[in-house]
């Protein structure tokens, strides 16, 4: 892929500055749409998930959200987390929803999140947050 055909699939309408879309359906997204995003120290993968698939009506789904290991225990964790957050207001997500690995619900609570109380899959404790209007 030429750099320029790069450069034009990271930058997005709905994109935070800072936040590059490495992969997703481009402008045209619903229901089921899925992004890769990073901020140069780390990514995060993402979900626009299916009304009937979500705890709340119109929620990104958090798959996974890692920074590099190591930039860890800097703040770049939270830094990311708030780009992803601008992300999901934009493109007009309501909640944020993530099946969070034990040892991580500490982080997930100081973003906001509550658990449901309600288990998936593997152990994984479901957090929801509503996303802040700005």
């Amino acid at each position: 892929m030429s750099p320029a055909a790069t450069s034009t699939r990271r930058q997005r309408t709905y994109s935070p500055e800072g936040l590059m879309v490495l992969r997703g359906p481009g402008e045209r997204y619903g229901e089921g749409s899925r992004w890769t995003l990073a901020d140069g120290r780390g990514f995060a993968e993402v979900l626009l998930m299916k009304g009937s698939e979500s705890l709340r009506p119109r929620t990104l789904y958090i798959e996974n959200l890692e920074v590099r290991q190591s930039e860890r225990g800097m703040g770049h964790g939270e830094a990311l987390f708030l780009l992803v957050q601008g992300f999901a207001r934009n493109v007009g997500a309501l909640w944020m929803q993530i099946d969070s690995e034990r040892e991580a619900v500490g982080f997930w609570a100081r973003m906001g999140f509550e658990e449901t109380g309600r288990a998936f899959y593997g152990g994984k404790v479901s957090m929801v947050k509503k996303v802040p209007s700005e």
